[in-house]
């Protein structure tokens, strides 16, 4: 008989399973359109995530589930292949580097570069024993759910009843889409931090309340009774609603978008300059195209897939999406003659002349080299962003020092050539040396391991570095290859050195591939032509000290030696000469006597030619009246 159970299970398992399968498959009604633009009234019912009906008297009360919630009329399955959800799926092209996720720990002087992408110069969160637990816990405040938050499987057994209470942090469909002015996506970061995920989206809407941290219960604690916690001081998690929100029917009206507001791409995707000329932020000047009255998504377009459009050079042909081809900087403001149907000119673009410039400009340097970005000063400036310092969020370290540290506009010559302008950080982390591999440590290793010797570096409230010395690498290099059962080699690298132990256990350092600095390209803000390099002239880049190719950087590490280093140049990561750039540049200089020196030339050759024709001219006149007193 308990055979016959078994088998009858599994056979409706499987069943269900296949059912689900054609469910997926098949278009939903929210997924499927006819033609019309307006968005349809979110007049909705909520659903937990157990499919349950949210209705105002139960009890215990429970946070509605995007996932079942918007999934009975939108494919689910089918968003999470979207680009902010898919990064762990290695099927999905990583395309043009990105904004790495930056975990930093000051007491170990830790800056690194996480991406699930592989993208060359990060390290996957799983090579530092990071769990899609720790990773959402981290970083989460600024994931819009989905990928590692629903990623359960790769939990230790030992947090597997705490994902029973916390619940799976679902993609957050009202992160995007919510246009209600209630909606507070800085809370959203605070239940992250009370590991509430399963309450995170509902927190964020404008009608609920969240009350308790699960990370407060005891691993036994059922969510479902509702019942207090023995200590007052700790409460569990629970929900209330704004009733009233709540019609006859027990339905809810959201006021959702499909063409999403700035304001919901910004908690995400802001940066802060720190330079003391831009203190305000009234004295910071927006994107061109979005005072222009463009929002976001007119060019980071996306079908049901979310699969956004990024807008580089070469992205229709990585994705196979030859729609996207229109929506970069050239596909929109420039003509392609090859096109059946006029692409250029989109959504009222400019298409500019660029009248005086050489072509050669436009064969080594992208538009955003002219266009994007802070104007280059003489020495790079610091740069804080939402994803890398929190931006947004409650309570948030305002130091403009606080790591990791960010620099920007740094111009580097990319993978096809041409240099474009890119925010850049020097990694510096603890590593075991496997071969020619270098493997990250994690943090807390280090930490527990050179406790003693951390205790007497002084942290700062402000995040910046604290200052290490070399004696003090060597030391906990010594622990940490002491520590490891195979005895593999310790080493720390930081800025641009690797250092390590040599045969005779006396610390050196050597330059190293994996502490090259990591770059990523700026694409916004894109600033008018009348703003642009070069407005006034070639010696905007063309001069003895234009900071597009002289722009000082200093090398940035924790350690003391390095803070005396001589800074580095553009020219050293745009792969070019600056004895060339200076030579270039001091002809400049002499262009105005040349083209005087020319001018006058010129008038000489045409006096000389001048003379010869008024001789020539005499001569046929000379011999014509010849010829004719000849007759």
């Amino acid at each position: 008989m308990l055979n016959l159970a078994r088998i009858c299970f599994l056979s409706i398992f499987v069943s269900c399973l296949a059912v689900a399968q054609n469910h997926v498959d098949e278009p939903k009604l929210g997924d499927v359109s006819d033609g019309n633009r307006s968005v349809p009234v979110h007049l909705i019912d909520l659903y937990d995530a157990d499919t349950m009906l949210v209705r105002p008297g139960d009890q215990p009360l429970l946070p509605f589930s995007t996932k079942v919630t918007c999934g009975k009329c939108h494919s689910y399955e089918k968003v999470r292949t979207g680009w902010h959800f898919n990064a762990a799926d290695s099927h999905v092209a990583a395309g043009r580097r990105g904004q790495p996720w930056i975990l930093v720990d000051q007491k170990t002087g830790t800056q690194l570069p996480l991406s699930s992408r592989g993208w060359a110069g990060t390290y996957r969160p799983g090579q530092i024993g990071m769990t899609a637990w720790q990773f959402t816990e981290t970083f989460g405040r600024h994931l819009p759910g989905g990928g590692p938050g629903e990623n359960g499987e790769s939990d230790p057994p030992a947090l597997f009843l705490r994902r029973q209470i916390s619940g799976n942090l679902e993609i957050n469909c009202l992160s995007c889409h919510d246009a209600e002015a209630g909606h507070d996506q800085a809370e959203y970061a605070n239940q992250i931090r009370r590991q509430n995920f399963r309450w995170a989206a509902a927190a964020t809407s404008g009608f609920a309340n969240v009350r308790g941290a699960a990370k407060d219960v005891p691993d036994n604690y059922d969510i479902y009774s509702g019942l207090s916690m023995d200590d007052p001081k700790l409460i569990a998690p629970s929900i209330s609603y704004n009733l009233t929100r709540f019609n006859a029917h027990g339905k809810v009206l959201f006021d959702i978008k499909r063409r999403i507001p700035n304001e919901r791409c910004y908690f995400c995707h802001s940066t802060k300059s720190t330079a003391a000329t831009q203190a305000e932020r009234w004295e910071v000047e927006e994107d061109i195209h979005l005072t222009s009255g463009m929002i976001c998504v007119d060019c980071h377009r996306n079908g049901l897939d979310h699969n956004m459009v990024r807008g580089y050079a070469g992205e229709p042909q990585q994705k196979a999406n030859p729609a996207a081809a229109s929506l970069s900087c050239q596909g929109c403001h420039l003509p392609d003659e090859s096109n059946e149907v006029p692409r250029a000119g989109r959504l009222g673009a400019p298409i500019p002349k660029h009248a005086g410039i050489p072509p050669l400009h436009f064969e080594r340097m992208t538009c955003t080299a002219c266009h994007a970005g802070p104007w280059p000063t003489a020495q790079a400036q610091l740069v804080k962003t939402s994803q890398a310092h929190a931006l947004g969020t409650h309570a948030v370290n305002r130091s403009d020092v606080l790591l990791p540290h960010i620099a920007a506009p740094v111009f580097v010559r990319e993978d096809n050539g041409k240099i474009a302008p890119h925010k850049m950080i020097w990694p510096a982390f603890w590593a075991r040396l496997a071969g020619k591999a270098v493997i990250p440590i994690s943090p807390a290793e280090v930490a527990a391991i050179g406790d003693t010797l951390f205790r007497g570096v002084d942290s700062t409230r402000a995040g910046d570095w604290l200052t290490f010395k070399e004696d003090q690498i060597a030391q906990v290099l010594q622990r940490l290859t002491a520590a490891d059962s195979s005895k593999s080699a310790a080493a720390y690298v930081a800025g641009g050195k690797l250092y390590r132990l040599n045969s005779s256990g006396k610390l050196s350092k050597e330059d190293h591939a994996v502490a090259q600095p990591y770059f990523w390209a700026i694409g916004h803000d894109v600033r008018p032509a009348s703003q642009a390099l070069g407005i006034r002239g070639c010696g905007d880049c063309h001069s003895l000290n234009a900071p597009i190719y002289f722009s000082q950087l200093k090398v940035d590490s924790p350690l003391e030696a390095d803070r005396h280093l001589t800074y580095q140049t553009m020219t050293d990561f745009a792969d070019l000469s600056g004895i060339y750039a200076r030579f270039f540049a001091a002809t400049f200089f002499l262009r105005p006597l040349l083209k005087w020196l020319l001018i006058l030339v010129s008038v000489i050759l045409a006096g000389i030619l001048l003379r010869h024709a008024l001789q020539g001219l005499g001569s046929l006149m000379k011999a014509a009246g010849e010829l004719k007193e000849s007759e």
